[in-house]
């Protein structure tokens, strides 16, 4: 098998684990996919039994891929195969549906299609289950009857692998000198509609030859000069901006995006007596200023103001980076749903570079993800101290303390009191109306101990809706209250989306980027609460996780 067939046994494997429930094995599946899709000799890596010198692969998992690769087939997968029908997968692929609700209904229905269960939700069958009801029922039906709508969609995690394997593909063609992702992965857009790349390349015929050949590859043709246009083995549409060495720049502008960016761009280029597609520069830099611009970070090319900001005199050099955050936020431990102990969260968030971490597991009544009792906080709390001092990280304890439907926080007063963070989310009942959902979000936001807002809008990506919230109410409270938004870089998630994040800047919100992880290796997750928060153009100083330890702490204690 190739490393893209791989992979993509790996994802089918992954999904059907969660189905049964497993999360953190289907996490780590996906994790292993991600790396054997980007790699470009797996035969060597297995030969070699250098497997798990890979990122997200463990000795098991090494094991999974050598049968694969050698056999083309593996047992566990022919069992799951046996025991999940494709159509539980595709139920669990769909908007406002998930694993949870996809098991519940093959297990009472066993339906043999996707149609089939949209006629079961016409008949009202479905509402009958428990945990659905009339409007569950129905957002089945529309998800089903709109999924031809979305199936070319795919949320940034597997945008990024897509790339990253089709990347993979370009740069085995001869005569290629360089290739870029780009596209919507480039300017971390939370979906992305197709894959794109960029190729500096001797030999375009050559190119076109070798991806036309792979298997991961079902339709490739040359479109307009200087792009081939296809779709991917997954049903992705895909292109290649192909261009030579010295035109490099532009191909790299027009794979990146966006069109409105673009037609900006041109217009800009034209009033200054030229055609975009005619300069001739090698890299974006030069192409930039060769219009007499500063170089625009791939994340703003929003088609907004940015060509008007850059004109004005903003370079974007104080946007936020990955190397400007000093600690990890919103870090899950095995004492709720995460996978990792206190201590080893630690080691990690060290390997990385970071001076803090903020221990902040669910609150008690979140019996779901594993909660914690009073009890169990302070059990907790002794851990931390004990594993303090065999850390250099500073390890802060705190909570993500569940909005209530009445809006209060979900713990004492005095025990939040006592933390050094507090994280508060709405967790249940998302489907509030905006009156209901504005009066609990901003009772809770007005609570007198600091806090910080997460995952704000509760969206899950293509799956789950934001909540309905007059943002501009939540704003006022957000102004006259001690509180951080943060920027959730959770793939689901990535909430608070960059446009409700831009307007939260403007009326002057501080941020907090954080990794809601859920296991070490999720601290990763930090680059896209950055990515997210470039888009939103946050600056590194309107960030709290880019003060040092100690002064980070002084802000975000609860208590003045």
């Amino acid at each position: 098998m190739t490393p893209a067939e791989v992979a993509a046994a790996l994802r089918e494997i992954a999904g059907y684990v969660e189905l049964e429930g497993d999360r953190f094995r289907a996490r780590a599946y996906e994790r292993a996919a991600r790396s054997i899709g980007a790699v470009a000799d797996l035969d060597r890596l297995v030969a070699g039994r250098r497997l798990t010198e890979l990122p997200g692969v463990g000795r098991s998992l090494a094991g999974v891929v050598e049968q694969l690769a050698a056999h083309g087939r593996i047992d566990l997968l022919e069992r799951l195969r046996a025991r999940w029908p494709r159509v539980v997968l595709e139920l669990a692929a769909l908007p406002d549906v998930g694993p949870e609700r996809a098991r519940r209904l093959h297990e009472a229905l066993a339906p043999a299609s996707l149609d089939e269960v949209a006629a079961l939700c016409e008949a009202g069958r479905v509402r009958r289950l428990p945990g659905f009801g009339k409007v569950s029922e129905a957002r089945v039906r529309d998800a089903i009857l709109t999924r031809h709508e979305r199936a070319i969609l795919l949320t940034l995690e597997d945008a990024l692998l897509a790339s990253a394997e089709l990347a993979v593909i370009a740069r085995a063609a001869p005569g290629v000198l360089a290739v870029e992702v780009c596209g919507p992965v480039r300017r971390w857009m939370e979906v992305a509609d197709r894959i794109a790349l960029a190729v500096a390349t001797e030999d375009p015929g050559a190119l076109l030859d070798r991806a036309r050949a792979h298997p991961g590859i079902v339709a490739l043709d040359a479109g307009e000069e200087g792009v081939l246009r296809g779709r991917l083995a997954s049903g992705a549409p895909c292109e290649l901006h192909v261009a030579p060495r010295e035109r490099f720049g532009v191909a790299l502008a027009l794979a990146t995006g966006s069109s409105e960016h673009l037609a900006a761009l041109r217009a800009h280029a034209r009033a200054r007596g030229t055609e975009l597609e005619r300069i001739v520069a090698p890299d974006e830099s030069a192409l930039h200023a060769a219009l007499g611009l500063p170089f625009l970070p791939p994340e703003v090319r929003d088609g907004t103001d940015e060509i008007a900001a850059a004109l004005a005199g903003d370079r974007f050099a104080d946007l936020v980076t990955l190397a400007d955050l000093t600690g990890a936020v919103h870090c899950h431990t095995s004492y709720s749903d995460g996978r990792h102990s206190v201590a080893e969260m630690a080691d990690a968030a060290d390997a990385r570079g970071l001076g803090f971490l903020t221990v902040t597991d669910h609150s008690q009544s979140a019996g779901y993800a594993g909660g914690l009792t009073l009890e169990r906080l302070r059990e907790q709390w002794r851990e931390i101290s004990d594993a303090q001092r065999g850390t250099p990280v500073r390890l802060l304890r705190g909570t993500e303390s569940d909005i209530l439907a009445d809006g209060r926080l979900d713990y004492p007063d005095d025990v939040l009191a006592r933390m050094d963070v507090v994280i508060a989310s709405v967790h249940k009942r998302h489907r509030l109306d905006a009156d209901a959902m504005t009066r609990r979000v901003v009772t809770a936001l007005r609570q007198p101990l600091f806090k910080i807002w997460g995952h704000a809008l509760g969206r899950i990506v293509l799956h789950r809706e934001p909540i309905e919230v007059h943002f501009d109410e939540v704003l006022d409270a957000i102004a006259e209250s001690h509180v951080a938004i943060e920027i959730n870089g959770d793939p689901r998630r990535l909430d608070l989306d960059p446009a409700r994040a831009r307007l939260a800047r403007s009326r002057g919100a501080r941020f907090v980027l954080a990794a809601d992880a859920h296991s070490a290796g999720q601290l990763t997750y930090l680059e896209y609460a950055v990515g997210i928060a470039r888009r939103a153009r946050i600056r590194r100083h309107e960030v709290l996780n880019t003060l040092p330890p100690d002064d980070f702490a002084r802000v975000v204690r609860p208590s003045p």
